[in-house]
């Protein structure tokens, strides 16, 4: 493959600082843009940075992810997460869609069994039409529930949904939540196939990241990865596959240039297929 493929990597967490740390990194690997998820990683569950609020819920913000799209608009845009119980929710996914690098919005309920209780009982269903009415992409995390998924799409049907991480938890996570069970590699491919069937909702996308955890496989050479990756193609075509590396909270252990070069490296891809899904299809969806 003799072209040089535009690259988006469109899920990765940096801040507070960081910035040029990262953007030499995208140099040296050829990556031309990211899209920053801002998360600190203090605690692997809380939202930071963020404000609190008077009702005693949290606010996420992002001013890292914000100076780095001020100082290098054409390498660095943002997703935003949004609590559903900020009461001022509304007008925070409108700060988004005005914002020039703001692309996106993020929620997690997959975090834990409440929130998908909750997202199950509708009471997401607020942030869900505010994004679509502002014509955002949601990038969504719930891992294990494509029944729930199935519903929202079709509930919102203009709604741009982005399936965060193969749709699947690791078994790690799995063990971590209430009776949580550990799934064979068998089961996890069933599961995946599952994951799969949502591609009959034509505004439902598939994220490829976190897949040497999800599958158990390296992600480099990733030799056992690339029939996977064929079916998720053969479903959602190329053209609704979207890549992220997630790379600074990679629980297998490859490094950002490893995750990216488990696709760069794939023969089995067509130049259009690669370029599509390493980037194209990042700029389509997230304008």
């Amino acid at each position: 493959m003799n072209k040089k493929v535009d690259i988006v990597d469109t899920q990765i967490h940096i801040g507070p600082g960081g910035i040029n740390e990262t953007l030499a990194a995208m140099d040296a690997l050829g990556i031309q843009s990211v899209v920053i998820d801002e998360y600190w990683l203090k605690d692997f569950f809380a939202y930071d940075p963020h404000h609190n609020l008077e009702n005693g819920e949290v606010r996420p913000i992002c001013p890292t992810a914000e100076l780095a799209s001020q100082m290098y608009p054409d390498r660095f845009s943002w997703m935003l997460r949004v609590n559903r119980k900020d009461p001022d929710y509304e007008n925070i996914i409108k700060m988004v869609k005005k914002s020039p690098n703001g692309k996106a919005i993020r929620i997690i309920p997959g975090m834990n069994p409440q929130d998908v209780q909750a997202f199950a009982n509708g009471e997401y269903n607020h942030l869900l039409k505010s994004v679509t009415d502002n014509q955002l992409p949601l990038f969504l995390y719930l891992p294990d529930q494509p029944d729930l998924i199935a519903e929202c799409a079709k509930k919102y049907p203009e709604l741009q949904i982005v399936i965060d991480h193969c749709g699947l938890y690791n078994n790690a996570m799995r063990q971590g939540l209430s009776n949580g069970e550990v799934f064979t590699p068998k089961q996890q491919l069933e599961m995946f196939d599952n994951v799969l069937k949502l591609s009959i909702y034509p505004n439902v996308n598939l994220k490829w990241a976190h897949y040497s955890t999800m599958f158990e496989i390296p992600a480099f050479p990733g030799e056992k990865l690339k029939p996977i990756l064929r079916s998720a193609i053969e479903y959602f075509g190329a053209s609704r596959i979207i890549w992220a590396s997630d790379f600074s909270v990679n629980q297998s252990g490859e490094n950002w240039g490893e995750l990216l070069y488990s696709l760069k490296s794939n023969m089995d891809l067509s130049e259009e297929e690669m370029a599509t899904i390493l980037g194209g299809n990042a700029r389509k969806l997230l304008n």
